[in-house]
């Protein structure tokens, strides 16, 4: 028989165990880096979100300009909400002082870009149709476009520097509602 039996009364240790590892698990015990990804991911997925009311917002702000002939700069309080909501709702909540650039950003490209399809518009109720969509034609739509709510205080200075004002207004509330909303630690 073998002298070689183990001793009850006392512990032998011979190395520390392995935790079993299971997915999605932080095993290198850098919480850093994963909160750095994670808020990555949520910033991208807010980004997203927000793209996305913001084309719906500008198709449905030039659908109402068309379809009424009327122009309410209010509906970029309405954009605004869209964005800034869609950002929330990616983020369950979540906001921060990047989201608030993005929100604010996108309410005004919104806003602006729904220009480009009422200029179409116009330009197919009056019989006028382009030949050919050259680069060139397409810029000079964007510009356009980026610049109108500027160009329209140059061309009717009251109504324009209000609906100026009612676009800070859409802009400020894409702001407020993408501010970071937890705790200070």
């Amino acid at each position: 028989m073998s002298s070689n039996l183990p001793d009850f009364e006392k512990a032998e240790y011979l190395g520390q165990p392995e935790a079993p590892v299971y997915p999605n698990q932080i095993v290198s015990g850098d919480v850093r880096s994963y909160e750095h990804r994670a808020d990555h991911d949520r910033f991208v997925h807010a980004v997203a979100y927000g793209i996305a009311a913001a084309i719906v917002g500008s198709i449905l702000y030039a659908a109402f300009n068309i379809v009424t002939h009327i122009t309410i700069g209010y509906a970029a309080v309405g954009v605004g909400f869209l964005i800034g909501k869609a950002m929330l709702h990616a983020t369950k909540g979540l906001g921060g002082r990047k989201f608030q650039v993005v929100a604010a950003a996108l309410t005004y490209l919104s806003v602006s870009m729904a220009e480009i399809p009422e200029f179409l518009w116009e330009m197919h109720e009056s019989h006028r149709a382009f030949v050919h969509y050259s680069a060139k034609l397409i810029s000079l739509l964007v510009g356009f476009a980026l610049a109108s709510p500027f160009i329209l205080v140059q061309h009717n200075f009251g109504s324009g520097l209000i609906g100026l004002f009612i676009l800070f207004i859409g802009i400020r509330f894409a702001w407020r509602m993408t501010a970071d909303r937890r705790l200070p630690q």
